[in-house]
């Protein structure tokens, strides 16, 4: 049987060959202490993620998409992480919380450290039977990538840059 620990450790390994980046943080606090650390702006965070950090500065309701693009940091909740691929798994019901994910130049994903599942396919099974709330769902495994005709690959063009999962215990 797998342990939880190496679970996250094999987690770790997908994650870094997607080119995402793998920290452990011991609780939201922590998680927030790094991502502050990562530049002088206040992070955004998408609403699920305020539930839990009670900080950060949320999108305006006036005009959510312009006051998120382009932030250096965002901070968003995934509900599973795969530890075969090193992805992540958003449910996100609204449109601001999809643009934290998407519209941030480095997102922050956090994850609890036991829902780490081991294959992608245990993470489809959860998902089926999610009600229809779930109806919009991203798999998420390292930073945005895209290639031309040329196969000219670019970073960060239709997403983040830069993808760090945040593991709590």
């Amino acid at each position: 049987m797998v342990t939880t620990n190496q679970r996250a450790a094999q987690f770790a390994e997908g994650l870094h060959a997607a080119q995402g980046e793998f920290r452990r943080c011991d609780s939201w606090d922590d998680l927030w202490a790094f991502a502050t650390s990562l530049g002088d702006d206040s992070p955004v965070v998408s609403p699920a993620a305020y539930e839990q950090l009670q900080r950060g500065q949320l999108p305006d309701d006036s005009d959510p998409l312009r006051s998120i693009a382009d932030r250096p940091v965002g901070i968003a909740v995934a509900q599973l992480a795969i530890a075969e691929t090193g992805s992540v798994l958003l449910i996100e019901p609204s449109t601001i919380d999809r643009a934290v994910s998407l519209l941030t130049r480095h997102l922050i994903v956090a994850v609890q450290e036991t829902d780490i599942l081991d294959e992608l396919a245990e993470g489809f099974a959860w998902l089926a039977q999610q009600p229809r709330a779930a109806a919009y769902a991203t798999f998420v495994t390292g930073p945005s990538r895209t290639a031309d005709i040329e196969r000219s690959l670019t970073i960060g063009v239709q997403g983040p840059s830069r993808l760090t999962v945040a593991v709590l215990p």
